[in-house]
């Protein structure tokens, strides 16, 4: 199925109707907005315990932030430890990553509960530090983990001089940690979308756009490759879907708590912007007609654009976008749509 607004409508009215049909997604959304904000404070307390060391960053998903014990790590956006605070202590373990660890990364330690500032603790970190190459090739899904990870770097920095792209920052858990939103969705096509309650996708980057009171929610949908059997258009489809179902997390009942988690204060717009992006490396040719278009849910908007990057030796070198939020370096970029 080629782009068309029809299609693109087709996923709307398809994304919806599955929530009609399926429910309970609000009660349950609801009651992890509930749980998360209640534990914001003690996360931060929990992190303000250790320090976070580069290559190795953090993350949590939404069980982890409604249990607050548990911290990913992840090197390359793959996950190579588990870091626990229990008690006032912080703790380090491998299990469950060890064979990957030592397959991928030529990793041999294994950690079971050792203490964060442990000599055992120190030679993991100081390993990574060192930032091995992968040792074999890499997977699909952890090869697009990788991108994610390089594009969440360059999304986090502050410095405007060294950014490729500014007017952007990524949803994290309080100001602490990589997050990536879970949906009840799996599936991309129209043919295959799919409901799957508590095993749905995650959205690859959910990031904030814009300066002032015009930010807005950019949903990303992060591809490894830019090829025929995967253009632009189809990945488009994905990242449509799981933007429809943020707009409709939003015009919930718990949609005030999102928005919060997020990183908004105030209220939630009259009408409501989200912005719908595929992000893959740099091709030329590329069928781009979604470029632009507009798909309205009653008085809310979802804008579709596109976002290209190239890489070298795991850092992104430059950025084309046709997101107008977001300031290209002319000095460093592909460069961004008039």
């Amino acid at each position: 199925m080629d782009w068309s607004k029809k299609s693109a409508l087709e996923i709307v009215e398809a994304t919806r109707e599955a929530l009609t049909e399926n429910d309970e997604w609000k009660t349950r959304y609801a009651d992890y907005a509930k749980k998360m904000k209640e534990n914001l404070s003690i996360i931060k307390e929990k992190k303000s315990l250790f320090n976070e060391f580069d290559p190795l960053f953090l993350y949590m998903t939404i069980g982890e932030a409604k249990s607050t014990t548990a911290f990913q790590l992840r090197y390359r956006g793959q996950i190579v430890a588990d870091l626990y605070v229990e008690n006032g202590v912080v703790s380090i373990t491998t299990d469950g990553y060890d064979e990957k660890n030592r397959r991928d990364f030529d990793c041999s330690l294994v950690l079971k509960d050792q203490p964060w500032r442990s000599q055992e603790a120190q030679g993991f970190r100081k390993h990574f530090a060192n930032a091995p190459i992968r040792s074999h090739e890499s997977p699909k899904g952890n090869e697009e983990h990788r991108l994610e990870s390089l594009l969440l770097s360059e999304f986090e920095k502050t410095d405007r001089i060294s950014k490729r792209i500014v007017n952007i920052q990524p949803v994290s858990i309080a100001a602490i940690a990589r997050f990536q939103m879970k949906t009840p969705f799996s599936g991309s096509k129209l043919s295959e979308i799919k409901y799957s309650t508590h095993n749905g996708g995650g959205i690859d980057i959910l990031a904030r756009i814009g300066i002032g009171k015009a930010v807005r929610l950019c949903v990303m949908e992060v591809k490894d490759e830019n090829k025929k059997t995967e253009p632009p258009y189809a990945v488009i489809r994905q990242a449509l879907l799981y933007a429809t179902f943020i707009r409709e997390l939003l015009r919930s009942e718990s949609g005030a708590m999102w928005w919060e988690l997020f990183g908004f204060t105030g209220a939630i717009p009259r009408s409501l912007s989200i912005t719908v992006a595929c992000v893959m490396p740099h091709t030329e040719g590329s069928d781009l007609s979604f470029d632009g278009e507009s798909i309205g849910i009653d008085f809310d908007t979802l804008k579709l654009r596109y976002m290209y990057f190239k890489e070298t030796d795991n850092v992104i070198t430059e950025i084309k976008t046709s997101i107008p939020q977001c300031a290209v370096s002319g000095a460093t970029g592909l460069g961004s749509k008039e």
